[in-house]
C-alpha cells in the first residue's frame, strides 16, 4: 500500500469512527448492527473474489449503511411495536439522509451512492428509487444481504432474534426477488462453514471499536 493510499484509509476510518460515535449516541442497537454488517459485507466481497480495495469498500459501506438514522426524528429509533404509515415513511428516508451526510464527509463521498441504495430490491420494488437488478450498485446489493441477515438474527425492541437457520432460509427464499442471488449464494457458502458465534454476530470482534481499529 502506498503512503497516499494508507493516509486516505486512515482518514476514511477516522471519519467513519466519528460518524458512528454520533449514531451510537442515538441508538446503540444500530451502531452494533452496523459493525456486524461491516464484517459480513467484507467477507461476502472476499467470497466473490473482489479485490482488497473492494473488500475495504464493502466493509466501510457496512459500517456506514445506516448513518442516515442520526437524522431521524427523536424517539423514532427507540419506537417499539409496529410503525404507523407516517413513521414508516420517515424511517425510509434514512438512506437519502445517509447519502447527503456522506457526500459531504471527508474521504467517504464515494460511499454515498451505495448507502442511498442499500434498501433497493433486485425486483425493483425497493426504495428510494425502485432500481432493479444490476442497476443497483454491487456493494449496495452486498450490504442488503448482510444487513437483512443480521437484522433477522438480532434481538429488536419489538421481537426476539430469529434462529440462524430460519434467517438463512429467508435469504434463500428472497434470492432473485429481494436479494441478488449470487450474493446470497456467496453468503450461504460462508455461513455453512462458520462457527455459531459468527452466525449470531457474538464473536468478540463484532463491535464498533474493533471494526474501526481493524
Amino acid at each position: 500500500m502506498t503512503d497516499d493510499a494508507f493516509g486516505r484509509q486512515v482518514v476514511q476510518y477516522s471519519t467513519a469512527g466519528a460518524l458512528l460515535a454520533a449514531l451510537d449516541a442515538r441508538d446503540r442497537y444500530t451502531a452494533g448492527h452496523s459493525a456486524a454488517v461491516a464484517i459480513y459485507a467484507r467477507d461476502i466481497a472476499r467470497q466473490l473474489s473482489l479485490s482488497d480495495e473492494g473488500q475495504r469498500v464493502a466493509h466501510l459501506s457496512g459500517l456506514l449503511h445506516d448513518i442516515g438514522k442520526v437524522g431521524l426524528p427523536p424517539g423514532l429509533l427507540e419506537r417499539s411495536g409496529a410503525l404507523t404509515p407516517d413513521e414508516r415513511r420517515q424511517m425510509e428516508e434514512h438512506p437519502e439522509i445517509g447519502e447527503r451526510i456522506l457526500a459531504k464527509a471527508e474521504g467517504l463521498d464515494e460511499l454515498a451512492r451505495i448507502v442511498r441504495h442499500h434498501h433497493e430490491r433486485v425486483d425493483g420494488t425497493g426504495y428510494p428509487d425502485g432500481l432493479a437488478g444490476e442497476a443497483i450498485p454491487l456493494f449496495a446489493r452486498i450490504v442488503a444481504v448482510a444487513e437483512a441477515y443480521n437484522a433477522m438474527t438480532s434481538d429488536r425492541p419489538d421481537r426476539d432474534a430469529m434462529p440462524t437457520r430460519i434467517a438463512r432460509l429467508q435469504l434463500m427464499q428472497g434470492a432473485g426477488s429481494r436479494f441478488d442471488a449470487e450474493v446470497v449464494a456467496a453468503f450461504e457458502a460462508i455461513l455453512a462453514e462458520a462457527a455459531d458465534d459468527y452466525r449470531t454476530a457474538t464473536r468478540e470482534d463484532f463491535n464498533v471499536s474493533a471494526e474501526i481499529s481493524s
